[in-house]
């Protein structure tokens, strides 16, 4: 079989070692150009290698769905597929999995989700923007930074890790690998593929290629539930769907209270501090949906919400003599992401001096953070009293009303409150 693969930025090169460990004639494009490295090593093993598509049949075509249709060029293929749809097709694994997607709260289930089920299995892979970890009776970290692209799972399905259940972050969609495939929901349908498409039709793949137990949100069931035709289970999360937490911060980084209901049944959680307990509302409903559909009481799970202490990077709070610090890192910060934690800085904890700091970690990821829609959020909360930058991003900061820092230090003592927000840049 003569196969085309684009984009070896973003995983490509995993996919075509695969087709060509499979005896297929494999021609890789980098269309991004900036993967000269990883051409040179495919060019090693015998793929062909282009900056552009060559003007030739092919019998099957892969291309990432974050990229338009135009880097096909002048190729002819029979068949064209996704990223998501052929590690769908190449990957197995000898476990159950769940895969997890979505615009927001993707993260945070995961690493919910996670800490759940290691009571459950001996040993969960987990994989998330926060990096690849195995937990069991340790928590051992054995990649931080680490893409969560659909290639990423077909690696980890070559690597053969020592695990009872696969927890995975995927970008964009899902491969179909999963017993159970999870929505976290499309609360921004934020464009793609240069402006071709919308995030809808990314994750739209997790519904359409569901075929054991979907998840997502009671809101978004007119959405997701005409593509899930081939899904044997529906679960969703939510007001009035099948499991629904109410979350009672108490003070801001403090003890906050959980409450699950499952059918007509309900219970109480005690939650521990040293976490934005508010910003983890989606992932406690969303990971103890997955746990039900996984056969597992949520009502039972919930009570080992307490000793979990939030996800590294994820709204952690501390407290010190020089006031409150919330920590927001991760490849996810956004506009949207930064209006959600702000909104329950001010409205759920009555923040009304706070210092947003922003880390970019470089020009090109500063570039994709939108600042003028950041810019915009600050401005709807009045309450933002200071917006400042790290030097990773000082040539467009004044552009955009930021004032440049060396170090967030510098501004703890201006403000009783400082979001800290780093966009990582590695994804």
């Amino acid at each position: 079989m003569k196969v085309l693969v684009l984009d070896l930025t973003h995983g490509g090169d995993v996919i075509a070692m695969e087709y060509l460990k499979r005896g297929c004639s494999v021609t890789a494009v980098d269309i991004y150009r900036t993967s000269a490295a990883i051409a040179t090593g495919l060019g090693g093993h015998g793929v062909r290698c282009f900056d552009s598509s060559p003007e030739e049949d092919f019998d099957l075509a892969v291309i990432p769905v974050h990229a338009p249709a135009r880097f096909l060029g002048g190729a002819r293929p029979s068949r064209t597929i996704t990223h998501h749809e052929a590690v769908g097709e190449l990957a197995r694994f000898g476990v159950p999995t769940v895969e997890v997607t979505g615009v927001r709260g993707k993260t945070g289930t995961v690493q919910v989700l996670s800490h759940l089920l290691r009571a459950e299995y001996r040993k969960v892979l987990s994989l998330s923007s926060s990096g690849l970890r195995m937990l069991g009776n340790e928590d051992v970290l054995l990649q931080e930074k680490v893409s969560i692209t659909p290639a990423t799972v077909l690696r980890l399905s070559t690597e053969h890790h020592d695990h009872d259940i696969g927890v995975f972050e995927i970008s964009l969609g899902g491969t179909g690998l999963g017993q159970v495939s999870v929505i976290t929901g499309l609360q921004d349908d934020y464009l793609i593929a240069a402006g071709t498409k919308r995030a809808f039709h990314g994750k739209a793949q997790m519904a359409m290629s569901a075929r054991g137990s979907l998840v997502i949100p009671k809101a978004e069931e007119g959405t997701w539930v005409p593509l899930a035709v081939n899904c044997r289970n529906l679960i969703t999360f939510g007001p009035g769907g099948d499991v629904e937490t109410v979350v009672r911060p108490g003070a801001l980084g403090g003890a906050a209270n959980l409450t699950v209901r499952s059918g007509d049944d309900e219970t109480d959680v005690a939650l521990s501090g040293g976490y934005l307990a508010s910003a983890y509302a989606l992932p406690f409903s969303c990971a103890l949906a997955t746990a039900k559909a996984l056969g597992l009481d949520p009502l039972r799970m919930a009570g080992r919400l307490s000793a979990f202490l939030g996800a590294p990077g994820r709204g952690e709070v501390r407290t010190d003599d020089l006031g409150i610090l919330v920590r927001e890192r991760n490849p996810g910060v956004s506009a949207a992401s930064l209006e959600f934690v702000l909104d329950a800085l001010v409205k759920e904890h009555d923040c009304c001096d706070v210092g947003l700091v922003l880390d970019p970690v470089n020009r090109k990821v500063c570039e994709k953070l939108d600042l003028a829609r950041i810019a915009d959020v600050m401005d709807r909360h009045p309450q933002i009293t200071g917006r400042y930058m790290l030097p990773s991003g000082k040539d467009l900061a004044r552009a955009n009303g930021f004032t440049v820092i060396r170090d967030v230090e510098e501004v703890r003592p201006l403000h009783p409150t400082v979001l800290w927000a780093t966009k990582e840049g590695y994804l």
